[in-house]
């Protein structure tokens, strides 16, 4: 389901006020944690993908029964965990291009820029291609 929370549902979570000429918002950390879930229920969750990439939820979810689904822990924890909801490709030569580490670690045998980004790239906030 590709549902996102109107931002009037958001808004009411924020304190809104002006100071010299500026608008300011304000919100409670819980709040925005919820706010945050509320726009991450609206994300398409890969569930075979997430299972197979992260085999600990998938163990949470079959065996120990403390989640009901991969897109209900991506909304609950995966997402603050810095886990993908799906694969995202990865444009190799742009990465290595981008982020000269990476090449040399490429280069010196290390795994490749997709694997990277899955392991630590997104995590730091590496973009995955120029668009």
């Amino acid at each position: 389901m590709n549902y996102i929370a109107p931002y009037e549902t958001i808004s009411r979570l924020i304190v809104m006020s002006t100071a010299n000429g500026q608008i300011k918002a304000t919100v409670r950390h819980d709040d925005l944690i919820l706010m945050i879930k509320l726009l991450l229920s609206g994300v398409d969750v890969d569930e075979e993908w997430y299972l197979r990439q992260y085999p600990d939820v998938e163990k949470a979810i079959i065996e120990e029964g403390d989640t009901k689904s991969a897109k209900q822990h991506y909304v609950d924890n995966g997402y603050f965990e810095n886990r993908l909801p799906f694969p995202i490709p990865v444009d190799d030569a742009w990465y290595q291009q981008q982020y000269a580490d990476v090449a040399a670690s490429i280069r010196e045998g290390g795994v490749g820029a997709q694997e990277h980004f899955i392991r630590q790239g997104y995590k730091e906030g590496r973009m995955p291609s120029a668009s």
